[in-house]
């Protein structure tokens, strides 16, 4: 549990730093859109998971719709000083500072996902290691809840922070002149609600499914928040867009018909 937990924890938390180093929200989900590959890569090299032909070329596919589908049609995406007023752009930033700032951003989002697919493999392994302790529902229950206990730990270095935060959303305007509740405290709410029934998700599919096909999954959620901040938030459609619809189910579908991820077996012992 302290192993799961540590890695969790550190890439929640090291995840949501990145945004203060001049990192927007669409490079934030362009990047943790790459997780397919670091499940890939890490599976191969550290945990002995051998990949066909088709699965690799399906990670390709999906991998390539999700970067189109985080694009979009922003022809100054790299440039941009307000992409979405969510975060300035700090590749366009002409102060040397402002852009190693920015650099050590995108180096810490790379190794967020070098965690990430870490966890997974990890994940994988202790469920196997565990399988006889209970159903695999009741062990994701029980890595949900010492994962989350645990995920305080954290917060009493960074408590200055937290109690900054509480106090501007509870200075924040009302969402609606008839509900007098600061907005901001409403969207806490509603992502809470979101997030609990997403990790949930995530613990039980990670019990029963390999890595790579719940990274997969992951993805296609990840697009589907582009698709939300579409119809949602008034984000313009483009033909990548349509590109990217295409590449990622049809990238799924495929997937789902390839046969199951294989695992080297252990190197038996030498004749004598």
């Amino acid at each position: 549990h302290a192993q799961h937990a540590a890695l969790w924890v550190s890439m929640s938390v090291l995840a949501n730093v990145a945004f203060g180093f001049n990192i927007s929200v669409p490079i934030h989900t362009l990047f943790r859109s790459c997780n397919v590959i670091a499940s890939v890569l890490l599976g191969y090299a550290l945990f002995r998971q051998r990949y066909t032909m088709k699965q690799l070329v399906c990670v390709v596919v999906i991998t390539v719709g999700i970067f189109l589908g985080s694009v979009g049609d922003a022809k100054q995406f790299f440039g941009c000083t307000d992409c979405g007023g969510k975060g300035a752009g700090a590749a366009a930033s002409s102060d040397d500072a402002g852009f190693m700032r920015w650099t050590f951003g995108i180096a810490l989002l790379v190794f967020v996902q070098l965690l990430q697919g870490f966890l997974g493999h990890t994940q994988a392994h202790l469920y196997r290691l565990h399988c006889l302790r209970g159903t695999k529902g009741e062990l994701a229950e029980e890595f949900l809840f010492t994962s989350h206990v645990v995920s305080f730990l954290p917060f009493i270095f960074l408590w200055s922070d937290v109690l900054a935060a509480a106090r501007l959303a509870w200075n924040s305007p009302p969402l609606f002149d008839w509900l007098p509740i600061p907005s901001q405290l409403l969207y806490f709410l509603a992502n809470n609600l979101c997030q609990l029934v997403c990790i949930k998700g995530v613990f039980r599919l990670s019990a029963h499914f390999t890595p790579l096909t719940v990274n997969i999954t992951l993805s296609v959620r990840k697009f589907a928040s582009v698709i939300v901040s579409i119809l949602w938030f008034g984000n313009p459609w483009t033909a990548l867009h349509s590109v990217a619809t295409v590449a990622i189910f049809g990238g799924v579908f495929a997937y789902s018909q390839c046969p199951a991820a294989t695992k080297l077996p252990q190197d038996s012992k030498k004749k004598e």
